[in-house]
């Protein structure tokens, strides 16, 4: 229980420093260090799940039914963005500081009224959204309100706790055991109907157990706030300055980057086409999950960094930088020109129009999650209005392809789109926080050139590899093994590795029983940086 001085009672397995008024740099830096650990556990265990339960349901909807369960998942992302009003991301960023700092009483009032928010605004607006849009049957449609928007609008705050009190480790293990849970559920849903509203559903309900399970390992004071809502006035100073420039943001930047383009492909090209895109789009993603296991923990690690040791925010932007890119640029060249020449033998041949669409949307993926520290730093920094100008941008030029492009190439005008979307919200952001740290663009490109020899690497390897004439199978090892090759060669001769330093902190990411496996692996590109 929370006492009047802020102090509380140990919960089980928790971090040791966590009854302190204030927490340290060494504090944040080992909390972000276990929930990247344990987040990289959950990817490594749920990634596979994942894509054996996708490919399951490829076969089992095809190409129609598969574009409109990802319409129908898309649907509930944009519509839960547009309706939080940023209210979840700024209660982590003003709530992480103010824990950070021990300010505990006040961190339990801006819950309460958070989740007051919920409640009265956000879960309302929602159920509107999903009434007019979904156009499901009357029962699906209960139920996806019920476990879709209600009940995550009831205890959603747990696990904003779990970002404020910087347990994303907690955050990873829930996940893990939820993921498990869910995609069994899809399974067994797509094989007895064969239906995508019915799997969307499900999907829904099984996600919603994890919302209740982080209410037992987060603080029992903010426990007590998060059932407690509150009438969502008189928040903290700054905090809707704050939070509605970032939810018009979030919501634009979902926009650019998520698969929102099947609606453009819905109402400008066909339904096929939406199977295609939807494919080739969640794999791009599917790729990259262990270099994005990396990054969630950085926010709330960050805003409390900046709170306690503000000295310290640029070594720890050019180390996550080296880490992230040096991450993408092996998952380039050792998975998607493989993976790409394997997608015709998987999914069928109804999906091999997807495979070139694949390679050229996981080039932005990478791009856009090698860089994803950059946008934890601006968020640090508080600035949710540069984000908004940038990701308004981006979401012009993407918006604008779509409708130009679609209509006359279909699925390619997608890629293009959003692709294009992708490199514009990019270069912005990253000019921007490059401009506030006063880092020249020669001394970032220096940085990831593990990234930028890869990227050629993964193209060539891939076109070369299925010109071969050889089974698939063949083909795909081929390609990943003199992809793996070249690349390290070039990274090794151009210097572009990471720091004996980073490959340390990358072994501490990684669970102790692989760290030995990690540290003969990342031998071969620890280099000295040359500038």
């Amino acid at each position: 229980m929370s006492d009047t001085s802020g102090r509380r009672a140990s919960a089980p397995d928790e971090e040791p420093d966590a009854g302190r008024e204030t927490l340290s740099r060494r504090d944040l830096q080992d909390r972000a260090i276990r929930g990247a650990s344990w987040t990289m556990i959950h990817t490594v265990t749920g990634v596979p799940v994942a894509f054996f339960v996708n490919l399951l349901l490829a076969h089992a909807l095809g190409v129609v039914h598969y574009g409109r369960l990802a319409f129908l998942m898309t649907l509930m992302d944009v519509a839960t963005g547009i309706v939080a009003l940023g209210v979840t991301t700024g209660t982590i960023q003003f709530g992480a500081k103010a824990h950070a700092a021990g300010r505990r009483d006040e961190v339990r009032l801006l819950l309460s009224k958070a989740q007051g928010f919920r409640l009265l605004v956000a879960a309302p607006l929602l159920t509107v959204v999903v009434v007019l849009v979904a156009h499901v049957s009357t029962p699906m449609l209960l139920l996806a309100l019920v476990f879709g928007v209600w009940m995550p609008g009831f205890l959603d705050g747990a696990t904003t706790c779990l970002g404020i009190e910087n347990k994303t480790a907690w955050g990873a293990k829930i996940g893990m055991l939820v993921n498990l849970i869910m995609q069994a559920g899809v399974a067994i849903s797509v094989l007895i109907t064969h239906q995508a509203d019915v799997v969307w559903v499900t999907r829904l309900i099984l996600g919603a157990v994890g919302v209740g399970l982080a209410l037992l390992v987060i603080d029992p004071g903010y426990r007590s706030a998060v059932l407690r809502p509150s009438i969502p006035k008189g928040m903290p100073a700054g905090f809707w300055r704050f939070a509605i420039p970032t939810a018009l943001a979030g919501v634009v930047a979902t926009l650019v980057l998520s698969r929102t383009e099947v609606f453009f492909l819905a109402w400008l090209g066909d339904a096929a086409a939406v199977g295609y895109f939807a494919l080739a789009f969640g794999l791009a993603s599917h790729i990259f999950a262990p270099a994005q296991a990396l990054v969630g923990p950085l926010m709330p690690a960050i805003s409390g960094l900046r709170e306690v040791d503000v000295d310290s925010v640029k070594d720890a932007f050019w180390r996550t930088i080296r880490t992230s890119s040096l991450m993408v640029a092996a998952l380039c060249v050792v998975g998607v020109p493989a993976f790409a020449l394997l997608i015709p033998v998987l999914y069928g041949d109804a999906f091999s129009v997807s495979a070139p669409m694949f390679v050229a949307l996981s080039i932005s993926a990478g791009l856009l999650i090698a860089a994803g520290p950059v946008s934890a730093f601006v968020m640090g920094r508080l600035a949710a209005r540069a984000m908004l100008m940038i990701n308004l941008v981006a979401l012009a030029i993407d918006a604008g392809l779509a409708a130009s492009l679609i209509p006359v190439i279909g699925a390619w005008g997608a890629v293009l789109a959003n692709m294009s979307g992708a490199v514009t919200l990019l270069t912005l952001l990253v000019r921007a926080e490059l401009r506030a740290m006063a880092i020249s663009w020669r001394d970032l490109l220096g940085e990831v050139r593990s990234l930028v020899v890869a990227l050629p690497i993964c193209v060539l390897v891939w076109w070369a590899a299925g010109h071969l004439g050889l089974p698939a199978v063949v083909e795909a090892v081929i390609a990943g093994l003199v992809g793996t090759a070249a690349w390290v060669i070039v990274v090794r001769l151009v210097h572009g590795g990471v720091t004996e330093s980073d490959a340390r902190a990358l072994e501490r990411v990684v669970p102790p029983r692989g760290r030995a496996l990690v540290a003969r692996l990342l031998a071969s590109v620890v280099t000295k940086r040359k500038t």
